[in-house]
């Protein structure tokens, strides 16, 4: 199946197949029930790891509109990729907006409960989300040819490492494969990521 739109995702795919069932959101682990992006207290929201803004930016577009106008452009094929969305906390989702991924001295926890830290332009996930946002970069790297960060890069690669995929990314990359057609190949064999090299920097 080719991939649609990502506001055909958002509406019809996102929440009511990829996760029929509820799941948790990437960057706290807050639960949400099957088929509903809230719950009494919270909004969750759909997460672009590799942010659309570094899309824009490598694609030269001024905005998300003017890279779709062109509805099997390769923006529209990037931007509505399952493999790079995630359930998020809304707050936290405007917390990360344009932040690259790295490590952040001491433990400022930004939200009660959410092992999330945010310093200026660098965002620190918590630890089981490390792993699975590695592999969500480095897919779109090789599946599209985004850049990433140099300082972003080994990093990473170390996050790889240290989270490997759980049992719920796995069955998440089963269900993708079923809804979009196509694997994440890091998520079945993290040990390829070992073997990129880094030849696209993003602008910085």
């Amino acid at each position: 199946m080719p991939i649609e739109s990502f506001d055909e995702i958002a509406i019809n795919t996102f929440w009511n197949e990829l996760y029929a069932n509820g799941g948790w959101s990437l960057y706290c682990g807050y639960r949400f029930d099957s088929s509903a992006n809230s719950t009494k207290d919270r909004l969750f929201v759909i997460e672009q790891i590799y942010a659309s803004s570094w899309m824009l930016r490598h694609l030269q577009c001024n905005s998300r509109r003017q890279c779709r106008l062109n509805k099997k452009s390769l923006f529209t094929r990037m931007e509505a990729d399952m493999h790079n969305l995630y359930p998020a906390w809304q707050a936290i989702d405007i917390s990360r907006r344009d932040t690259i991924f790295g490590m952040v001295d001491g433990e400022d926890w930004r939200y009660k409960n959410c092992d999330f830290e945010r310093y200026h332009d660098v965002t620190e996930p918590r630890l089981i989300a490390r792993g699975n946002i590695a592999r969500a970069i480095f897919y779109m790297h090789t599946q599209y040819g985004l850049p990433i960060a140099k300082h972003m890069f080994d990093e990473l690669k170390r996050w790889n490492r240290i989270d490997p995929p759980s049992k719920q990314e796995i069955l998440r990359n089963n269900i993708i494969e079923e809804l979009q057609g196509n694997r994440n190949k890091f998520i079945d064999n993290s040990s390829l990521v070992e073997r990129i090299s880094l030849k696209l920097l993003m602008q910085e």
